[in-house]
């Protein structure tokens, strides 16, 4: 009976169950294309993940790439200290110079008495003087700490001394 019901409902709505059916095969059709396309999209993603590996899978691709993060790291931690050795280095350093060339006494013709300064960033250094007279030469270095010396400068002396310290640094220390 139920057989009967079934096989009658069947045949008065055959065009309708037709149309249902089409549309059902339409759009599994419509999705198995768009699965098609994005599995193919992800093959290809996939692919330009992995290129270049020499693991196949990408659980080995990412333990390959965390141990080159790691000796890229220790690569960098390893610089950073050297950089900072140089810049001790460079800090005492002479990097900061000026000369006068002056007449130290009225009777003498040319300049040939000289005074230069030789500082480093922290202005730590010495001035060299040399005092040319007719009779006799003498020449003097005394020590800069912090921009200043304990022994008397001349005119021309604190003049050089000035001016290196005016000089700015090639590089920040």
């Amino acid at each position: 009976m139920f057989l009967n019901n079934l096989v009658n409902y069947i045949a008065a709505h055959e065009a309708a169950l037709l149309l249902a059916s089409m549309l059902l095969i339409l759009v599994l059709l419509i999705l198995v294309i768009y699965t098609m396309v994005r599995l193919s999209t992800m093959r290809s993603r996939y692919r330009a993940m992995m290129h270049g590996s020499e693991v196949e899978d990408i659980e080995g691709t990412l333990i390959q790439h965390i141990q080159e993060v790691e000796r890229v790291s220790a690569t960098n931690a390893r610089i950073l200290e050297e950089n900072e050795l140089i810049r001790q280095f460079l800090r005492k350093t002479l990097v900061r110079t000026a000369a006068v060339r002056f007449r130290a006494f009225e009777d003498m013709g040319g300049d040939l008495s000289y005074a230069v300064a030789m500082l480093d960033a922290n202005n730590d250094g010495i001035i060299f003087s040399s005092i040319f007279a007719r009779a006799d030469s003498r020449s003097y270095i005394k020590p800069i700490r912090n921009g200043a010396s304990e022994y008397p400068l001349t005119d021309e002396e604190k003049g050089v001394l000035k001016e290196a310290m005016g000089q700015s640094l090639p590089i920040n220390y």
